[in-house]
């Protein structure tokens, strides 16, 4: 079985009504380490970020400063994923890309 770690989450905003609502998008969670980062990470994801209307967005994941997925839509699709390293205490970040047309 893995161990527990801590993980404080962060996000970009998606518009100025997702301010409104609620401005502070920080979340502390607690989860046991997988041996399948990419599924966690998406699992994460999954339940932490907005689900957006229409399609093309995507979401960068950083895991402690660095680059470790880019998530395409409503969590449709996870790519580039690298190895990554858990801590006792860590910090995710999702930035938001809008769909460019």
């Amino acid at each position: 079985m893995g161990r527990e770690v801590q993980i404080k989450l962060t996000r970009q905003s998606v518009c100025m009504a997702d301010d409104m609502i609620k401005p502070d998008h920080t979340k502390t969670i607690s989860v046991i380490l997988q041996h399948n980062t990419e599924e966690m990470v998406m699992s994460i994801a999954k339940e932490y970020l907005p689900r957006i209307a229409g399609y093309g967005h995507t979401w960068t994941c950083i895991l402690n400063g660095i680059k470790c997925a880019k998530i395409e839509g409503n969590c449709a699709n996870i790519t580039s994923i690298f190895d990554v390293s858990f801590f006792a205490t860590n910090e995710m970040h999702f930035d938001y890309h809008a769909a460019a047309y």
